[in-house]
């Protein structure tokens, strides 16, 4: 079983997410930091914290979701596989081209 540790290592050594999530994600929370008064706008080390905030949030659905269908199955080999059958490098990064934070629909 990976924990959700681990699975952020292998998104990060096997796949684009992290970069891509980053893409979208600190351009908003520059945005977002914008729109505060000067004197109480964060600084980009705060920023950064906040991206890699929601980037384990990410991961962690992500862990939970892999969790349910995995089921009772704890090898690490049996989440690699289900990973790789199911395309989910893949899926996960073609979802990032539709990530939008804060945008209405």
């Amino acid at each position: 079983m990976l924990n959700p540790s681990e699975l952020q290592d292998y998104l990060a050594a096997n796949s684009q997410v992290e970069a891509r999530f980053m893409e979208k994600a600190l351009p908003y929370l520059n945005d977002e930091n914008l729109k505060r008064a000067p004197a109480r706008r964060y600084n980009s080390a705060i920023i950064q914290r906040q991206a890699d905030k929601l980037y384990d949030e990410f991961v962690e659905q992500i862990h939970g979701k892999i969790s349910q269908q995995i089921r009772g199955e704890e090898s690490r080999s049996a989440w690699l596989q289900l990973i790789e059958q199911n395309n989910l490098l893949e899926e996960l990064e073609d979802s990032m081209a539709d990530l939008n934070f804060g945008e209405e629909e």
